[in-house]
């Protein structure tokens, strides 16, 4: 297994890379640009050079002689290595060499003639050959002086880069060392927080992403305590829901085995009761787990509404009927893109709603809305009754009832279940509650 780096660490080692890098590549440029400066130096002093010999021999006083030579190119602005000038015929005129100057015709010749020269010509203005010479020009760093130059700027270089690692590995050591505590506190905190502890205090200075994670991990934690305490509060809930029941199944057996309490007709149907009761609860629960699960895949298909909702209404008319409660809905339809099974479910449950807590002798109304090409926009379900204020923040809460719930036989999970569905379809839920109760349903 690799061992894992610390925040530090790996800093560290970060700038220290960085500045090798910048160092090679600092290095790579400047050998580069300095051998491009010098040829580039080089070029235009040998044509300066050069300049400077034609123009001395062509202005001087014509034919030029050897003595005449030695008089023109006695001080040179320049220092060659060498320099032979000769007449049309090859007659040397004048030789130089470096540490010779003066040297005399003879001892040019001796050396002249042994040398394989690059020879270059003058002549008049009529094309006619007068003068030939050959010239070298020491580079930039053959010069003594250049080269000690290009030296000691090398040798400064070397250090001042030696000193900026040596300064800037210290100040990356000293910087880093708050981050790197500072990291440690919070990842501690994490670990706390992973371990159960949900009163940590995490704390982060100076540092906008140390800030982010802390607030993250802030959150996080009001979160998990917010959490577990509905999973508790839930886990007791359906105890009581499912004990009651249980309870009564249990009391009724005990008590018919006991010959305390006669098995008749009447007993068991209360007996059913009680277990479709239980079943109920046991299926709700089973829907909302997996409704609340992140692999929940939602199929979706085309529904006209106004079909459906006739067909939907059928099977509630006997339960308003003994309100005295009607159904009203509308004309027109339109079209709804939704998983048929899980939208009849939170209809079937926002529709036995409106006729258990809705007042007697009233009207349910469903309505819709839809935009230019009939596709559904909202839906509204809205009957006369109210919801007591208090309880409306807390109307989607599993297993949770308002007053007039906790006298009806429910599980408390109908309303969780359709909020639940809803947001598997990514729609979004209202409530209103002032002389009427009316959940609208957001499709867009």
């Amino acid at each position: 297994m690799r061992k894992p780096f610390s925040l530090a660490a790996l800093n560290l080692a970060l700038v220290i890379l960085s500045l090798l890098i910048f160092a090679l590549v600092l290095s790579f440029f400047l050998s580069f640009g300095l051998d491009a400066a010098q040829a580039s130096w080089h070029a235009k002093e040998e044509a300066s050079l050069n300049a400077y010999i034609v123009a001395q021999l062509l202005d001087a006083q014509q034919p030029v002689t050897a003595d005449t030579a030695s008089t023109l190119f006695g001080s040179l602005p320049y220092a060659p290595t060498y320099l032979y000038v000769t007449d049309s015929l090859g007659q040397l005129l004048y030789s130089y060499r470096k540490a010779e100057r003066g040297a005399g015709r003879g001892r040019g010749l001796q050396f002249g003639l042994v040398e394989n020269l690059t020879w270059l010509e003058v002549k008049s203005g009529s094309g006619e050959l007068l003068y030939r010479y050959a010239v070298n020009l020491p580079t930039f760093s053959e010069m003594e002086g250049n080269a000690s130059l290009l030296a000691a700027a090398k040798r400064i270089l070397i250090r001042a880069l030696l000193i900026a690692l040596i300064v800037s590995t210290l100040l990356a050591f000293l910087f880093l060392k708050p981050l790197k505590k500072q990291s440690r506190n919070l990842a501690q905190a994490l670990d706390r927080m992973a371990g159960g502890e949900r009163n940590v205090a995490v704390e982060s200075k100076h540092v906008v992403e140390f800030e982010l994670i802390a607030n993250a991990a802030r959150t996080l934690q009001e979160t998990l305590k917010g959490e577990e305490k509905l999973r508790r509060q839930w886990a007791e809930d359906i105890a009581h829901d499912l004990r009651t029941p249980v309870s009564v199944l249990k009391g009724q057996l005990e008590a018919v085995g006991d010959k305390v309490l006669p098995f008749n007709e009447e007993r068991l149907v209360l007996l059913q009761q009680e277990t479709v009761r239980l079943q109920s609860l046991i299926d709700s629960l089973a829907l909302l787990t997996k409704l609340e699960s992140p692999d929940l895949v939602v199929h979706t298909s085309m529904i006209h509404l106004k079909p459906f909702l006739h067909t939907f209404v059928q099977r509630f008319e006997a339960e308003a009927a003994k309100r005295d409660m009607h159904i009203q809905l509308p004309s027109d339809d339109a079209l709804l893109d939704a998983d048929q099974q899980l939208f009849t479910r939170a209809m079937e449950n926002l529709m036995s709603n409106a006729i258990k807590y809705g007042l007697e002798h009233s009207i349910v109304q469903v309505r819709f809305t839809s935009n230019a090409e009939k596709r559904a926009e909202s839906l509204t379900i809205e009957n006369e009754g109210t919801i007591e204020e208090s309880y409306l923040p807390r109307l989607f809460d599993r297993l949770s009832r308002g007053e007039a719930g906790r006298s009806s036989q429910g599980s408390g999970l109908g309303l969780s279940i359709v909020k639940a569905i809803v947001q598997a379809h990514r729609w979004t839920i209202e409530v209103e509650s002032n002389t009427t109760t009316t959940f609208t349903l957001r499709f867009t």
